[in-house]
């Protein structure tokens, strides 16, 4: 059989236009011979679509988009991801994450997903139910196992821990599949693609069946999809391997014999860099930003941001703003002006210190008696703030915020200030990781300037200030915050690794004592396997660990 694979890129609730992708590929596959043409899932409608799903007219509309499409079938099959519903089902929600088999002009066949998922980014509990069965469907001589998703991350042989008491893939196969079909939009995490192959290898390998494995490609918010579709033979050899982050369409032969490849993934800085620029791109495209803003203020993080802007907006879009006080070094100025002229891209220079001076003169009386701290720093960042949302006002600018993961999960970033902005690029890095990147950037020729990479990092809020008056090193921090937020480890077990209670402690408590700053975040774009937002949930107000 040959399977027209489309790993393309979804608008999360565009039906027509995502109807007319559909469509588009499913003529050229056809043209090209194809038996089988095979879409994501939820491609119809998008993933994730939340709390559209429970409109109605919304379900309805979707429903009408399905029936369309496949009266435009002819023999030739057509998989695609979409929302079916149970009118006479009186419990629950009546609705399903489906895959519609359409051919000869109506959807032969539909198979509903049986596991759910209910952690991290994952909230489909709230809208769907669970598959009261799964069946094969036999097709041009092949019986199609037919699986969404998280269907597949069960099995069995693989996990020495389960999420689920049922595997709807090993029902597919002991019902007599004799080829695997599982279409998903499993968010991007750096080693997933890794660790879904070696899963999908066992899988195939143990049934002794091939597989076809669909994957979504594009951002959607904070959520990045990396595409990289795969087709492993009965041997659990991989045969062909979809592109990472950009769309593609490709036709398996499962009876014909391929090059096994053996690497799914490239270097974490690769990888990230790559998924990064897909985010911030996508989320431009999608909410109709040309332009984006960048605050530079000659130190690393704000750099990286702006050489990911350029690479996703293109340089002739990217506008920076460099905004010196007293206390900006002139490295701060002449670095920045170094990494401008190595992009290509537009920026002006506008002093914050005379409207610093002519608010502090302002509440000087509210301030007699009080030494200076933290609210003049601030009041510099928010000035800032206030600069980059008014040219992102007037000109029609997508601000991007420069804050990593290492200055959000401490609360080293001030709310209104360098908080400002529409989407946060880096956000799920830390400060150590950000380094790397700079490094893979600078992998062939200099366009981070070596003095940016070089400076110790400081907010330049008062005389000779660095981020280690406040923070532990940043190796040690981010050593801390890795374990405390991706791993799940508490105080003690945390103190064996890193031997220093004090530190500890200081950092759990910025960490908690920061929850509301990050709620008013902007949606940070998501690369690991914890990040910041949807997938992480702690409540601002609580007594844990006092």
């Amino acid at each position: 059989m040959k399977i027209a694979i489309c790993q393309s890129n979804p608008i999360i609730g565009d039906l027509k236009g995502n109807s007319a992708k559909i469509l588009f590929r499913y003529k050229q596959a056809v043209s090209d011979g194809a038996d089988l043409v095979i879409f994501p899932e939820l491609f119809l409608c998008g993933y994730p679509p939340l709390d559209l799903v429970e409109k109605k007219e919304f379900r309805k509309a979707v429903k009408n988009a399905a029936n369309e499409i496949a009266f435009q079938t002819k023999k030739v099959g057509l998989i695609f991801g979409t929302i079916s519903e149970d009118y006479e089902d009186k419990v629950g929600t009546g609705v399903y994450n489906s895959a519609a088999l359409c051919y000869d002009g109506k959807i032969q066949f539909i198979q509903n997903k049986t596991l759910i998922p209910n952690y991290d980014v994952f909230d489909e509990v709230r809208y769907f139910e669970s598959a009261k069965d799964v069946f094969v469907h036999e097709f041009m001589g092949e019986k199609l196992g037919i699986s969404i998703c998280e269907d597949i991350w069960n099995d069995a042989d693989y996990w020495k821990h389960r999420r689920y008491t049922t595997d709807p893939v090993q029902k597919l196969v002991d019902g007599g599949a004799t080829l695997l079909i599982n279409i998903s939009a499993s968010p991007y995490a750096y080693g997933k693609r890794k660790e879904k192959f070696e899963m999908l290898s066992v899988l195939t390998k143990t049934n002794n069946l091939p597989l076809v494995y669909v994957c979504c490609v594009g951002a959607q918010t904070e959520l990045i999809f990396d595409g990289g579709s795969m087709c492993l033979n009965s041997t659990g050899k991989l045969q062909m391997l979809g592109k990472t982050f950009e769309e593609d369409y490709f036709i398996f032969d499962n009876k014909k014999n391929y090059s096994e490849i053996k690497e799914v993934e490239n270097s974490f800085e690769e990888e990230v860099f790559n998924a990064l620029v897909l985010g911030l791109k996508d989320y431009a495209n999608k909410t109709g930003f040309k332009k984006a803003i960048v605050g530079l203020s000659g130190g690393i993080d704000s750099a990286i941001v702006t050489y990911i802007a350029a690479k996703a907006f293109g340089p002739q879009n990217v506008h920076v703003v460099l905004m010196p006080s007293k206390y900006s070094s002139k490295g701060s100025v002449t670095d920045s002006e170094k990494l401008i002229e190595n992009l290509g891209i537009t920026s002006e220079n506008i002093s914050i210190q005379p409207v610093v001076d002519k608010a502090l003169e302002m509440l000087k009386e509210s301030f007699k008696g009080k030494d200076e701290d933290v609210a003049e720093e601030n009041l510099q960042s928010r000035i800032r703030g206030i600069y980059l949302m008014a040219l992102s006002n007037k000109h029609g600018y997508l601000l991007c915020t420069t804050g990593n993961k290492s200055e959000i999960a401490t609360g080293y970033a001030t709310l209104y200030g360098d908080m400002c902005g529409a989407v946060s690029v880096i956000g799920d890095v830390y400060k150590t990781q950000i380094y790397k990147i700079s490094n893979f950037i600078n992998r062939n020729e200099e366009i981070i300037p070596k003095e940016i990479i070089l400076k110790v990092p400081s907010a330049e809020l008062r005389p000779n200030q660095t981020d280690q008056d406040s923070l532990p090193p940043y190796d040690l921090l981010d050593k801390i915050l890795k374990m405390y937020l991706e791993e799940q480890k508490e105080f003690e077990e945390i103190c064996k690794t890193i031997g220093d209670a004090n530190i500890v402690k200081k950092v759990l408590r910025l960490v908690d004592m920061n929850e509301f700053k990050r709620k008013q975040t902007a949606p940070v774009l998501r690369v690991s396997t914890k990040a910041f937002g949807y997938g992480r949930r702690f409540p601002i107000v609580q007594g844990w660990k006092k």
